[in-house]
């Protein structure tokens, strides 16, 4: 994936996190999440985004129990759209990209650049609050605390990227075949503090 640091997750902790400051600084309207993951049959929580004021903002967690082939892309503390992993709980790396615009609620979802989610409607006219705290690796209940070892990621992350913009499908196909990322990222790898080891 030739994309630098790799964050390993190794186990189930309540003390591994990544932080990446206070998120985005303004509100987004749009965005474009996307990383390299290699993990087990079991996501846990990727990343999560909350605001003081709102609770979560922004999740992208797995499910276990009555879905566990699938995770949620939570958006607005309540609201959410479902999605298939199975494809990517096998130990290998695979490109991961998930897009959003709120003019239409359009949302798509990657999986080594072929669609496999998509939809509209999804939080439409809705925007995320700037200033919290994003996340990877947990779900968090408040903003930058109260972690728990049930909903932790295991496994390892790459090139993790978040951009303002959805992007078209075109950079979504050159960054999962080893192009690099597509200009103006908010938020990348780069800007985390890792907390736990």
């Amino acid at each position: 994936c030739r994309t630098g640091a790799i964050l390993l997750f190794p186990n189930t902790s309540a003390e591994r996190v990544a932080i990446l400051g206070l998120g985005p600084r303004q509100g987004l309207r749009a965005l474009s999440l996307c990383a390299w993951l290699a993990t087990p049959p079991r996501l846990g929580a990727l990343l999560s985004y909350t605001t003081e004021d709102s609770g979560t903002e922004l999740a992208v967690c797995g499910r276990s129990g009555d879905l566990p082939g699938s995770a949620r892309f939570v958006m607005g503390d309540r609201d959410f759209r479902e999605f298939p992993v199975t494809w990517l709980l096998d130990g290998k790396w695979h490109h991961f990209c998930l897009t959003w615009s709120s003019g239409q609620g359009q949302y798509r979802f990657y999986m080594d650049r072929r669609l496999l989610a998509a939809g509209s409607g999804f939080q439409q006219g809705y925007e995320i609050r700037a200033g919290g705290s994003l996340v990877l690796g947990q779900e968090q209940d408040c903003a930058g605390k109260d972690f728990s070892t049930k909903e932790t990621f295991v496994g390892h992350l790459a090139g993790f990227a978040l951009w303002s913009r959805a992007l078209l499908p075109g950079e979504v196909a050159s960054m999962a075949t080893g192009q690099g990322l597509p200009p103006g990222p908010l938020l990348t790898l780069a800007d985390a503090s890792l907390q736990g080891g």
